[in-house]
């Protein structure tokens, strides 16, 4: 037995010339070949309902924590996009960087600044200012803090926001009734 090159060999030994032809491809490419447009414009359809739907230019707050129960009001306004210090039974955060512990701030009476909040604070007002010169600080925070939460660390955040420069204090609450 002689020895062949290698190659496609599946259905060679048919002795009809088109069959030959097509599984052996005739020493030639097919020119054409189709795209498959519908299931790539239908996935693009998709995705642009999807981006859409979940778009929130009106600064929604789309990270709450699971940890934290908000209150609920009737009277609301639309939040901007600021600073979220999130409270919960357990710790304090800011844009999910944990700056205090809340079982300690609730235990002492006094009113403290939160070294730790009011330096990140001071950073991204600083940034902020970088960022837009021409234009005067607002100084608003969004406070998500869960319904069960001392009012002890409440203030104490609010102090330690207000010793930043961020006076204008925005709660989030759960939207309930009303328009």
């Amino acid at each position: 037995m002689a020895v062949h090159t290698p190659g496609p060999v599946l259905l060679h030994h048919i002795p009809l010339k088109f069959v030959r032809d097509k599984v052996g491809g005739g020493g030639r490419k097919n020119v054409d070949q189709s795209l498959p447009l519908v299931p790539f414009i239908d996935f693009l359809i998709v995705l642009i309902v999807f981006l859409i739907m979940n778009f929130a230019a009106s600064g929604e707050l789309l990270a709450q924590k699971a940890s934290i129960r908000m209150p609920n009001a009737s009277n609301t306004e639309t939040l901007e996009i600021s600073p979220v210090i999130a409270i919960d039974d357990r710790v304090v955060t800011l844009d999910g960087d944990r700056v205090a512990d809340a079982n300690t701030l609730a235990q002492s009476p006094q009113l403290d600044r939160i070294e730790a909040l009011v330096q990140n604070l001071e950073t991204q007002k600083r940034n902020w200012g970088i960022l837009h010169p021409a234009e005067p600080f607002p100084g608003a925070i969004i406070l998500q803090a869960d319904v069960d939460v001392d009012f002890r660390v409440i203030k104490k955040v609010m102090f330690s926001a207000a010793q930043a420069g961020y006076a204008n204090v925005n709660f989030a609450v759960n939207k309930t009734g009303g328009d």
